[in-house]
């Protein structure tokens, strides 16, 4: 047995259950916080206002629109995250702190990549529910993906691509 069986595994995979659990504590701040910042100069809302208005259109789970988008978000983001830091402390000096800064760098950039899909579809379900639900384009997780990946090729810049809202992108 010797060494290795004494030696625990790491349990990456807590980060990403975790941070699904923390931001189904904070979605409701962040639905808000999108209604916000997608307002329009002509129809501007108090923070009072939104709330009222998403309690009267859905009542209290109205608060948890775009809930499934940010799970997913978390899990693939957070999740990426932890298992790339820990899988690069076998090839780094642990004791270093700057090679520890740089895997972590390296850890949150390519889990950043990875969850952006998650955060373009949970802005675009978050800032749908302000329309009636006759006239909302993405009523779903599944849907608001696919509309936000089918996107027309931009030669201009990625970020282009990653815009929340339908439009002119280049």
């Amino acid at each position: 047995m010797g060494e290795d069986s004494s030696r625990r595994l790491p349990r990456w995979w807590f980060g990403g259950v975790c941070a699904a659990i923390a931001v189904t504590a904070t979605n409701p701040l962040d639905l808000i916080k999108v209604q916000l910042q997608t307002q329009t100069q002509t129809d501007k809302k108090s923070v009072g206002e939104i709330i009222r208005t998403i309690y009267q259109r859905s009542g209290l789970l109205g608060f948890y629109n775009g809930i499934s988008a940010s799970w997913f978000r978390q899990l693939t983001y957070t999740t990426t995250r932890f298992a790339l830091y820990e899988a690069g402390k076998e090839y780094v000096d642990t004791k270093n702190v700057s090679a520890k800064m740089a895997l972590a760098t390296f850890a949150g950039l390519v889990g950043g990549v990875v969850g952006v899909p998650g955060d373009v579809v949970t802005v675009r379900l978050q800032n749908d529910i302000k329309l009636p639900e006759d006239k909302r384009p993405t009523s779903t997780f599944l849907t608001a993906f696919f509309a936000s990946t089918k996107r027309k090729a931009c030669p201009v810049s990625f970020a282009a691509h990653s815009q929340p809202f339908p439009g002119q992108s280049c």
